[in-house]
């Protein structure tokens, strides 16, 4: 199966068209180009928002409203009293089969239901109808212009049945985006944990180093590898008489030191030992804490960081303006915002552009962000938070804990003043650790003198064999945790490494693909280009390589060469260059969908122009004249178009044409049985004559234009070009006059009978309903009365009509008022 044609459409309870209990029911042909003329505020617009919601699931136009408006609330006709919208789409495959009719429905909840026939998937049908070609409006013609290059380059993919390799296009630029990436898998966090890891380990291997040193009197450089290391600390440990039942039988890990400190204490007697342990531990923790964190330099560049946080806070206004900001943003960038000089906020007009200034506004926020992350990174790789444990050992009484504040609040609050009042603190803690050790330290030393040097030294390597089970323990829980983020990190590279060479490769293949089809689509739209225009210029498309944007230009116009065309192109050069790419491309690149949907695409042309457009969508475009051409489906209110239409009508053409209002109903005035005439008939009956008394006057306008048709009554020229003269009174007095003519030439083919019909029939419509309606006084009239009128048109059009062959009860108009 190659694609589908559209072949009925019924709509009822949707935008414009009410039609309750009487869904408009149009059909198209396959073979021939269709078209449907309508009034202004009739229903056309509204036929093509309804396909828009059955192939694309929404009404952009709508959905774009501002809140306050309530866009969706419009999907449905107000006048609709079950709230539910129906569309019912008949498509039929190009490849020959059954029609499949598809259902849409929407009810005054937004809830979207599609039905159809068993083993059809609706949805998946509809979607594949939805190519950006087959709907297309003046909107689409101008925005494909006045887009940016890139948005008109993405726009343009879904024209060359591109659509979802540019999708996935994104995607990958999206997924491979570094920032965005970097957030998702969290790598600043594990690259601080790894950076902070590797400091912990370098800490305690140094740590190590003294420790193992004071433990064995030789370096742990020398030592061939980690085992030896740690059977020459045993040693140096077992080698202690008093201490060896602790260490016999044991790995070094495991000998419980405290208990080597009550074997000497009890060795010894008295409680020196103990406390000349407990010295020395307070030593180490002194030593350890002013030697932690961060140093003079680092405090300088985190001033600095500081200070350029704090210049860009001065910039901006606070995170609730900010978000009123993007919010004004989003509004401003919008279509329907027609007047950027107004403040979507508190509505004040300005002189100028309000975006500029709100772009620059929003980059102060960005410029606050990125110091901000800048900052966090800074004190986070620091180890600034450690210095919490340095405040909790020293901090005293009631004194203000800075670093237990702080420290939470880093990344959102911290300014320069902060930073200078954390660095004097510190100092001032630090200048505390010092004097403790140094009073530690002399306590240690009196009491080592006190001792005799054998307790001493035992003593020592016991706190020096602590240190170093400390140390060689936390250094091998920081090595399991570095390798489990490392191996982290790397894995996130891989996928990083991988997303970047797919989203490369895919781009680049896409653009490729892209390009050729671009190729293909240009000669063809400058071709249609001409066949509208007939004037020496030439429209141009170009991609760079490996591009997603699409520029458009010139390379002829008149005598010049390879020149703008925002710059130089009218409304109708622009119009035309935007419907002739769009052509192309269908024609090229169909797909699915075999029909394509135009509504008001001539609206900025002039009649010439038009007329050029028409010929080149008949012949050179659509079916029939075009075999492997898409199903062409045009919708109008130009009444200049519409006389091209009923000329074209019957010769690969079919046109409908629409009558009603939103409140009632919209009917197409070309039934055998005129769906109008039956709709009126019904209001009548139900006695409803405000409702019955319009539809009337259409359907009387109807016959009357038909009957001038039909047996080519001549008519003036203002009347044939101006719509606003077909007023029933013209109408009548161009037949009567016309039948005046002909009967004072003695060539009137109407009988005795319809001649008298004649002045009896529209005596008996100007009488009973025509003078009154002009005055706006139905209410006088019944029901009865007005049925009485309708029988009246349909004899007065009878007046010109004669049974073929004679004696069939069976009708048609004369061919002229003198023939048969």
């Amino acid at each position: 199966m190659s694609g589908w044609f559209l072949e009925g459409l019924e709509i009822e309870g949707v935008r414009g068209i009410n039609n309750e209990g009487d869904p408009l029911v149009l059909s198209f042909a396959h073979d021939a180009v269709n078209s449907v003329s309508a009034p202004n505020g009739v229903g056309k617009s509204s036929i093509f928002d309804a396909l828009t919601y059955a192939l694309r699931k929404k009404i952009p136009k709508l959905d774009e409203l501002p809140a306050s408006e309530g866009g969706g609330s419009y999907y449905l006709n107000r006048f609709h009293t079950k709230n539910t919208g129906t569309i019912r789409l008949t498509v039929r495959p190009d490849g020959g089969g059954p029609p499949v009719a598809l259902t849409i429905t929407r009810n005054a909840a937004g809830v979207r239901k599609v039905t159809a026939p068993a083993n059809v998937d609706g949805e998946k049908l509809l979607d594949s109808l939805n190519r950006d070609f087959v709907l297309l409006d003046h909107k689409t013609l101008q925005s494909f212009i006045d887009d940016k290059a890139l948005e008109r380059g993405r726009a343009f993919a879904g024209l060359l049945g591109l659509a979802s390799y540019s999708t996935l296009r994104q995607e990958l630029q999206g997924l491979a985006n570094t920032r965005a990436f970097n957030n998702h898998f969290e790598v600043k966090v594990l690259t601080q944990q790894e950076t902070s890891l590797k400091a912990s380990i370098a800490k305690q291997q140094a740590e190590a180093v003294a420790a193992f040193q004071l433990l064995t009197q030789t370096s742990l450089h020398e030592q061939k590898n980690h085992a030896a290391a740690v059977v020459k600390a045993h040693d140096a440990l077992h080698q202690i008489a008093v201490l060896m039942p602790h260490c016999a039988g044991k790995d070094f890990a495991d000998i419980a030191l405290d208990d080597c400190v009550e074997s000497i204490k009890k060795a010894e007697g008295g409680d020196g030992p103990a406390r000349l342990a407990t010295l020395r531990r307070q030593e180490t923790t002194y030593t350890g804490q002013i030697s932690t964190g961060p140093t003079d330099e680092d405090y300088q560049q985190l001033l600095a960081l500081a200070q350029q946080r704090d210049v860009a806070l001065s910039k901006t206004t606070g995170r609730l303006l900010k978000d009123l900001y993007v919010a004004s943003r989003a509004v401003l960038t919008d279509d329907g915002w027609a007047n950027k000089n107004k403040c979507p906020a508190c509505e004040h007009e300005g002189s100028g552009p309000l975006l500029p200034e709100l772009e620059v506004r929003l980059a102060a926020f960005q410029e606050l962000e990125d110091c901000t992350v800048n900052f966090d990174s800074e004190w986070k790789a620091k180890s600034w938070a450690d210095l919490r444990k340095l405040e909790e050992a020293h901090a005293v009484g009631d004194e203000k804990r800075l670093f237990a504040t702080f420290a939470p609040k880093a990344e959102l609050a911290l300014t320069a003043a902060d930073v200078v009042e954390l660095w004097v603190w510190r100092n001032t803690l630090v200048g505390r650790a010092t004097a403790a050790l140094h009073d530690t330290k002399t306590k240690r030393e009196a009491l080592e003198k006190e001792l005799p040097a054998s307790l001493v030294a035992v003593t020592t390597a016991v706190e020096a064999a602590r240190r170093l089970q400390k140390a060689w323990k936390e250094i091998d829980s920081a090595q399991a945790s570095l390798a489990e983020v490392s191996s982290k990190l790397t894995v996130i590279a891989r996928i990083k490494s991988f997303l970047d060479r797919a989203s490369e490769t895919f781009a680049t293949a896409e653009a490729d693909l892209s390009k050729r089809r671009l190729a293909a689509v240009e000669p063809l739209c400058q071709k249609f280009f001409g066949s509208i225009m007939y004037q020496p210029v030439k429209p141009s498309l170009a991609k760079a390589d490996g591009s997603e944007s699409l520029s458009i230009g010139l390379s002829e116009f008149f005598t010049l060469k390879d020149v703008s065309a925002q710059a130089l192109l009218s409304e109708s050069f622009r119009n035309a260059f935007a419907v002739s790419v769009y052509l192309a491309a269908a024609t090229l690149y169909g797909g699915e969908p075999r029909f394509v949907v135009l509504d008001d695409v001539t609206s900025s042309f002039d009649a010439g122009h038009q007329f050029h457009l028409m010929e080149l969508i008949r012949t050179q475009f659509a079916r029939p004249m075009q075999v492997d051409g898409p199903q062409v489906i045009l919708l109008s209110h130009d009444t200049l178009l519409e006389k091209l239409f009923n000329r074209h009508n019957g010769q690969g053409w079919r046109h409908q044409r629409l009558e009603g209002t939103a409140r009632t109903a919209v009917l197409p005035q070309s039934d055998a049985v005129n769906r109008v005439r039956d709709a009126t008939l019904r209001f009548l009956q139900a006695g409803q004559i405000d409702n019955a008394a319009p539809r009337l006057r259409q359907y009387l306008e109807h016959r009357l234009l038909e009957i001038i048709q039909k047996v080519k009554i001549p008519v003036p020229i203002d009347f044939a070009l101006d719509d606003n003269n077909k007023q029933v009174g013209n109408a009548v007095g161009a037949i009567e006059a016309a039948v005046k003519l002909h009967k004072a030439a003695g060539d009137l083919v109407l009988d005795a009978a319809q001649q008298t019909g004649l002045q009896i029939q529209m005596a008996s419509i100007t009488g009973n309903f025509m003078a009154h309606y002009a005055t706006g006084t139905t209410n006088a009239f019944s029901s009865a009365s007005l049925q009485g009128v309708i029988q009246a048109i349909d004899n007065y059009a009878e007046c010109f009509m004669c049974e073929d062959p004679p004696g069939s009860g069976n009708k048609r108009f004369y061919r002229s008022l003198s023939r048969r």
